[in-house]
């Protein structure tokens, strides 16, 4: 198994691609700590799935400092240590456009910028006196490329591949800090798009789909475990060709 004995916390992992995240990370071999915002009941569906020996549940706010404290340090009481660290939670505010209200601007930052900063900020002492960490990051396409449809989502998504840049810079050589960049996933969130746009987004890709949350939890392995071990500061893109239209 490629994540034997570690310790990994992935936020946002109530439902979609931190959901199969936390259930394939079980599988090979991890203690994973399951985090909810909100929706406890699901985050207890996925306890259920990794078993309790595997696992446990937090309820976690990114954005509050004193919420990721808590997790923290609650994860090192029962655990003794925090070898992975995956930020998955994050949010598409709409109408997310330019014409958005500085409130929004500051939630959607917020939710999936400075949340994950505060993460990586109250870990990555743990990690350095372990001197061994990894840290994997969700961005986006839309953070490379940019929309103007969600343009304060793409923003702070263009935010995170800079963040991961410079925190590989800071946390090396003992900690390597990643992120995936899919585009667009099967999920509520996507689903909140809309059909049409879904079907556009798959006439677009060159696999003629969008991907599923497994799909993106096996390059989050691949970052997270030994297969990646000389891998740090980069971006994987996992869109099925839709960034080569």
């Amino acid at each position: 198994m490629k994540l034997q004995n570690k310790v990994a916390i992935i936020t946002g992992s109530s439902r979609g691609i931190g959901k199969a995240t936390a259930i394939l990370f079980a599988k090979e071999g991890a203690k994973v700590i399951i985090t909810y915002k909100t929706n406890q009941k699901e985050a207890g569906k996925v306890l259920e799935s990794v078993g309790k020996d595997n696992g446990v549940v937090f309820q976690l706010d990114t954005t509050k400092e004193e919420s990721v404290k808590k997790v923290v340090q609650d994860t090192v009481a029962k655990f003794g240590r925090i070898d992975i660290l995956v930020n998955n939670a994050g949010e598409i505010i709409r109408p997310g456009d330019w014409k958005c209200d500085l409130d929004m601007w500051h939630q959607t930052i917020d939710a999936n910028l400075t949340g994950t900063w505060l993460m990586i900020r109250e870990i990555a002492p743990i990690m350095q006196n372990q001197k061994s960490g990894n840290i994997v990051n969700l961005t986006s396409t839309v953070g490379i490329f940019g929309s103007p449809f969600v343009l304060a989502y793409s923003c702070s998504k263009g935010g995170l591949i800079s963040l991961t840049k410079s925190f590989a810079k800071a946390l090396a050589p003992d900690i390597r800090v990643n992120a995936v960049a899919p585009s667009n996933v099967d999920t509520d969130m996507t689903t909140a798009a809309g059909k049409e746009v879904i079907e556009r987004f798959n006439n677009q890709s060159a696999l003629k789909r969008i991907s599923t949350p497994d799909e993106l939890a096996k390059a989050i392995l691949f970052l997270a475990s030994d297969d990646g071990s000389f891998v740090t500061g980069q971006v994987l893109v996992v869109d099925g060709g839709y960034s080569l239209k």
